[in-house]
């Protein structure tokens, strides 16, 4: 059984573990070190302990990763709540609670596979304190400190480009140049596939170069020669990025905390592959879709400069300067976001916001009241999303329009 088969198994008898009826794989049995005729109770309980031995050292911060991805598999598995009672507890949206799960687990498979594996890994890695999370030593350190700075360069990134998209063909190019260097004499091959046009993602250009370096840079490291693919594929509401070396010569452990520090703030996740003399990073990274925004603004200045705030982003200007006109517009192509200004020459702002509510095919779009008049409480109270004040610049209006869509949702 392979790693990734044990993997398998373990999600399935996660998914499965109060189920009386479950019956796991036989190599699962004995992996876990049980015995069939035992029965399924005593597998189950097998479990509950690998996991509570993950608990973090009392002296571990309260905000460290590792204490959040144990007592997000102590809230699953343990205490049973669901996945939106889970983000709940920890104060995590949704969707970053199904991409930790998916580490977390991910986590305990490599733990209790280097346990029943521990004579074929360099230096010991299953004779670890169990007290502690298992996460191999990365040279770019576990300190507090380093990951708080981590989070400020993000935080600054964003601020000085909110909304900013990257293109993946661009980005891989540039990653591409950088990791020449890496390769001695040619002796390592870098070959870029990317079957489908226009990908992008919700991520800085720079943070995802640096991604794209360290995995290549990672891969360079357990190879003297062979090939380093580099796959990117839409899946869902991600782009899928597989970067993978051939023939891995070092059976050392491959891991970066510098890259699952980065995804994790970012809302990607990452995963490692492995199969005879192939290993593989799987990065997964929130895909950019373009978000069609309808303007509603008699001032044509203005609406240039909205053109000019949202170039390079997911963000598309619509500009409609009447009122009447509106659900024309709507009717032939509902926007994903509307952006009103109340005073119009043809129309009351206040009702037409209120008609907006009540149209079919916009009263669930987000609406942004934007307008020099200042009625925050009865914007919101017709239904508005949110109300921005005019003048508003490209930081604030980026940034709301953020807000509205729902797209920053991952706490930096």
């Amino acid at each position: 059984m392979t790693l990734e088969e044990f993997e398998h198994h373990l999600r399935e008898a996660l998914s499965h573990l109060y189920d009386p009826a479950y019956h796991p794989h036989e190599q699962f049995w004995t992996m876990m070190g049980c015995e069939p005729q035992r029965g399924v109770e005593a597998l189950q309980a097998a479990l509950v302990q690998e996991i509570k031995r993950f608990e973090p050292a009392p002296e571990t911060p309260p905000f460290a990763r590792i204490r959040r991805l144990y007592e997000l598999l102590s809230y699953r598995y343990i205490k049973g709540l669901t996945q939106e009672e889970t983000a709940e507890a920890l104060n995590l949206s949704l969707r970053h609670i199904r991409r930790e799960q998916q580490h977390a687990v991910a986590m305990l498979a490599r733990r209790l596979w280097e346990q029943n594996h521990s004579e074929t890994l360099p230096g010991g890695t299953a004779a670890q304190n169990d007290s502690q999370w298992p996460e191999p030593a990365a040279p770019e350190g576990e300190s507090t400190a380093w990951r708080s700075q981590v989070r400020q360069e993000l935080v600054s990134l964003q601020r000085s480009a909110p909304g900013l998209v990257t293109e993946l063909e661009a980005a891989v190019a540039s990653a591409a140049k950088l990791t020449g260097v890496l390769f001695p004499e040619n002796s390592i091959r870098l070959k870029v596939e990317l079957e489908e046009a226009n990908l992008a993602v919700t991520v800085h250009p720079s943070v995802l170069n640096q991604i794209l370096v360290t995995a290549i840079e990672k891969l360079a490291q357990q190879m003297s020669l062979g090939q380093i693919t580099l796959q990117a594929e839409k899946e869902d509401n991600d782009i899928k990025i597989i970067i993978t070396g051939q023939p891995v010569m070092s059976d050392k452990p491959l891991y970066s905390d510098f890259i699952e520090e980065i995804l994790n703030i970012v809302g990607g996740s990452s995963r490692v592959r492995t199969e005879d003399e192939l290993i593989s990073f799987e990065l997964r990274l929130p895909a950019a879709h373009k978000v069609a925004v309808l303007v509603v603004d008699d001032n044509a200045d203005l609406v240039h400069f909205y053109r000019r705030y949202t170039l390079g982003t997911r963000y598309e200007i619509i500009h409609v300067a009447e009122g009447q006109r509106v659900f024309e517009w709507v009717d032939h192509s509902p926007p994903d976001l509307i952006v009103l200004d109340v005073m119009l020459p043809d129309s009351n702002g206040w009702e037409l916001l209120t008609q907006l509510r009540q149209h079919p095919a916009t009263k669930t779009v987000p609406i942004i009241v934007c307008s020099v008049v200042r009625r925050e409480k009865l914007a919101l109270a017709l239904g508005a999303t949110l109300y921005v004040p005019k003048p508003v610049g490209y930081q604030q209006f980026i940034q709301a329009l953020d807000q509205a869509i729902g797209g920053l949702q991952h706490e930096v």
